[in-house]
């Protein structure tokens, strides 16, 4: 990774005045790991999860708290966008970046900037995943807006990251550089993505990295300059789109065909010179495998899965069985999954691997993808 923190804290393009601050919601993820709940046409930030509604709507309700409803942004599969209306009609249709074909978030990243710079200059842009889970708000606010006023006032990205309580190999971490100059914000000293067992573990025990949950902000200014430096062939086709596009931005398959499909973290982050780290005050799942939801409910105090489970000599067991009883006995650690005619019996810790299932499912069983 390049090294990090050759800029130092300096006024903004705005001469003292605050940009306005605009929340992007990439909503285009399909949650393969929480089959046979999330579906192709049923991705998971539109799956009712936690008993509260939808995540999209859980997340539309802090975008708003944050940037205000004028200020909220989707960008999200063309097939979804009734169902982003339907879920929350405050969000205008002009304000739905529609994508024909999904090409990663490197790619809804660029259209995000690219649609800010267009109508309303070098505003700060906040990148929320449709499809996680924080607790309490008002710390995730705090968080984001700490972050918002770090890249207001200094050239570069923030990302946050929240304490790294286990060695979870899925996730990333971000190690804790110098102070930044700047209340509560660090330098980022290196990635470390998806690392070995052994690794993960004495990052933990270190207590000098914290895992990325996928959420940074930046003034579109500065993400462009940064696509336009690391990732040219994602931005310069979507570019060229935006400079001709009219009314609400529905984006053609080809045009995203033609561009590689990238996340945002590995094509700019982690290769980006001036990255700071905003530490969390608050809880973060994102709700990835059907063990990590268990995890998260055992966290809120819930019953851990939906409908009634009972258990005899039987320990670390969780069922989706909504409306339905099950009984596990003299097993520990599996999940139960029930949708519809299909379901899912896994080992906790190979929950990972139910994409798998998915990507196997072929044929006469492709009605169950």
């Amino acid at each position: 990774m390049p090294r990090l923190g050759a800029s130092s804290v300096t006024a903004s393009s705005t001469e003292g005045r605050r940009p306005p601050v605009y929340a992007v919601i990439l909503a285009g993820g399909r949650g393969e790991r929480l089959w046979p709940r999330a579906r192709r046409g049923r991705p998971k930030p539109f799956v009712p999860l936690l008993g509260r509604g939808t995540l999209f709507e859980a997340t539309a309700r802090r975008a708003r708290a944050l940037a205000g409803s004028e200020r909220v942004l989707v960008v999200c599969g063309a097939d979804q966008a009734r169902r982003v209306r339907s879920l929350s009609p405050w969000i205008d249709p002009d304000r739905i970046v529609r994508e024909g074909v999904g090409r990663n978030t490197a790619a809804a990243v660029a259209l995000a900037a690219l649609w800010v710079e267009r109508r309303a200059g070098d505003a700060v842009v906040v990148i929320l995943p449709a499809d996680h889970s924080v607790s309490p708000p008002g710390r995730f606010l705090a968080t984001v807006r700490r972050a918002a006023r770090a890249v207001a006032r200094r050239e570069g990205l923030a990302v946050l990251g929240v304490p790294a309580t286990k060695p979870e190999r899925g996730y990333g971490y971000i190690g804790l550089g110098r102070p930044a100059g700047l209340r509560g914000v660090r330098l980022a000293a290196g990635f470390r993505e998806k690392p070995s067992a052994a690794l993960a573990a004495r990052m933990v025990r270190g207590g000098r990295h914290l895992w990325n949950c996928g959420i940074f902000v930046g003034r579109a200014s500065i993400l462009l300059r940064e696509l336009q430096r690391l990732a040219p062939r994602v931005l310069g086709p979507l570019r060229h789109f935006a400079t001709g596009a009219r009314g609400p931005w529905t984006v053609p398959s080809h045009v995203l065909r033609a561009i590689p499909a990238l996340p945002f973290d590995r094509a700019v982050l982690e290769r980006t010179r001036d990255l700071m780290v905003v530490p969390a005050g608050y809880r973060w799942s994102d709700l990835g495998t059907w063990s990590g939801l268990a995890d998260a409910m055992q966290d809120r105090g819930a019953p851990v899965g939906e409908g009634t489970v009972v258990q005899s000599g039987s320990k670390r067991c969780a069922a989706f069985n909504p409306g339905g009883l099950t009984a596990f006995v003299g097993v520990r650690d599996l999940v139960v999954v029930r949708d519809g005619d299909v379901v899912l019996v896994c080992r906790r810790d190979a929950s990972q691997g139910v994409r798998k299932v998915v990507a196997g499912l072929r044929g006469s069983l492709s009605r169950h993808a």
